[in-house]
């Protein structure tokens, strides 16, 4: 499970440079492969490793989309200083995730397949992470920013469970008997 975990998140980390849509497989297999040789390089410590891997992978997700998200109904209700405020700790908290997930890669192969549109905003891209014994799927979602030519990640399934979808239900059943400070806090 921890490697699954590994996987999601290898793929998942914001920043506002997106891709263009014919190249999100190139710029996902590159960066893909980038992130496998600096995991695979014994001259950099673990610190640095992560630093580097999250530079090269920020760039393609949307923290803000992906926290507006995880939030559901609650994302509306809150001022704009507590929705800049759970981004800001919902991104810290998914590359906490990741940089804990790191240690955990073992020189699986990694496949890219041609990307599906399945929305004219909407784009799905599948990743096949092949080990010694079990290949798993991992199909990163991308949305088109508005009047934009730029993707970017929303969302990361892996054996079909949205990471997105699974903080959503983690945070509604936590909202049910405590407060968004209290969620805030414990992030």
């Amino acid at each position: 499970m921890l490697k699954k975990i590994l996987l999601i998140l290898i793929f998942t980390i914001t920043s506002n440079y997106g891709v263009e849509e014919q190249n999100i497989k190139n710029v996902m297999d590159t960066k893909t492969k980038q992130a496998i040789q600096i995991l695979k390089n014994k001259s950099l410590s673990q610190k640095q490793k992560e630093k580097k891997i999250i530079r090269i992978m920020d760039p393609i997700f949307s923290y803000p989309t992906m926290a507006k998200i995880s939030l559901g109904k609650t994302w509306k209700i809150l001022s704009t200083s507590e929705k800049k405020a759970f981004s800001n700790a919902f991104e810290h908290k998914i590359k906490h995730s990741y940089i804990d997930k790191l240690k955990l890669y073992h020189n699986q192969k990694v496949v890219t397949l041609e990307p599906k549109k399945v929305k004219k905003t909407r784009i799905k891209l599948t990743t096949k992470i092949i080990g010694n014994h079990e290949t798993y799927k991992i199909v990163n979602s991308f949305f088109k920013k508005k009047n934009s030519n730029q993707w970017y990640i929303y969302d990361v399934k892996l054996a079909g469970v949205s990471i997105i979808q699974t903080f959503r239900k983690q945070f509604s059943a936590f909202l049910k008997t405590k407060s968004f400070k209290q969620l805030l806090k414990s992030l």
